[in-house]
């Protein structure tokens, strides 16, 4: 395992935004004339957020661009030997189609179709909590009859957002067989996650790094057997991690708990699943057989 490239071995990516995650080089294929350059840090989920309104929404104009986001994002996963892609479809993206769900949803099932020899694509129904409550049952709903959907991920501004509007519709998935996720514990506390765990009941957790703080909520999380899905570089370029040599993943991974490392948005962080490997390599948080335990782990 010494002289091991993760490039050359295949991963899975289960923390994955989809129109955020075409690498530069994709990216750069289809937009030449971006007139942005890319933040090195977003100094927070905020000015992240601000960036993506203010800039990177500016080349969005159709359905036809969030395809083109899709189809390089795809590409880059398999650039990066990724055989298993978890990514979260936007339903409040249906805007860019008219505001028909079922656009997005038809467009969804050709790339999967389209991919289905190099990739085991197998999309999430993706929730931005600035969707209204009801939008959102309405477009769940259209997403579960179109059969495409293996999962749920609920993400957004962490802190002073509640969560029990979002309870109803994890009862919901989980009647038609779907697995749930939900983004927290990176900017918020570890009394968020037992919150969040103790109402939506989670099988996977995006991020979850703050539950390092609580011996009690890493103990939680253990018994349940919940996979934290985390995104090393977009942890540090937001400013969540001092750094990635005192990142908490070693910490959670000592503890016992299940760890994967996944992208979230590469064309906003610049780092492939390899290359996140190979950093944690080459700062010995990691030895080469742990983190071979922890590529396994996405699978």
């Amino acid at each position: 395992m010494k002289n091991i490239l993760f490039k050359d071995l295949p991963k899975a990516d289960v923390h994955n935004h989809l129109h955020l995650c075409p690498s530069p080089e994709r990216f750069f294929e289809i937009y030449p004339d971006f007139g942005f350059n890319f933040p090195k840090s977003y100094d927070g989920l905020d000015r992240m957020i601000d960036f993506i309104l203010t800039k990177y929404n500016t080349i969005i104009n159709s359905g036809e661009d969030i395809i083109k986001l899709y189809d390089a994002s795809i590409k880059s996963s398999i650039d990066d030997n990724i055989t298993y892609l978890e990514a979260s479809i936007d339903i409040n993206l249906s805007r860019y189609f008219d505001n028909s769900i079922d656009a997005l949803l038809d467009e969804t099932k050709t790339l999967i179709h389209a991919y289905k020899d190099q990739i085991t694509f197998k999309p999430d129904i993706g929730i931005n909590k600035n969707l209204s409550i009801d939008m959102t049952f309405e477009y769940v709903e259209a997403c579960l009859e179109s059969n495409i959907f293996y999962g749920l991920d609920l993400y957004g501004i962490e802190s002073e957002q509640s969560l029990i509007p979002y309870k109803p519709v994890y009862d919901l998935v989980k009647k038609h067989g779907l697995k749930t996720k939900v983004h927290i514990g990176e900017f918020s506390n570890a009394e968020s996650i037992k919150n969040a765990i103790e109402l939506l009941n989670p099988q996977e957790i995006q991020h979850g790094i703050s539950a390092v703080n609580s011996e009690y909520i890493m103990d939680m999380i253990l018994e349940r057997d919940i996979q934290l899905n985390i995104c090393p570089e977009s942890n540090l370029r937001l400013g969540a991690v001092k750094n990635l040599k005192t990142h908490p993943i070693r910490r959670l991974f000592d503890k016992g708990i299940r760890v994967t490392i996944n992208t979230d948005d590469t064309v906003l962080f610049h780092k492939t699943v390899s290359d996140q490997f190979e950093d944690l390599l080459k700062l010995n948080v990691f030895s080469p057989e742990e983190l071979d335990v922890i590529r396994q782990n996405a699978f």
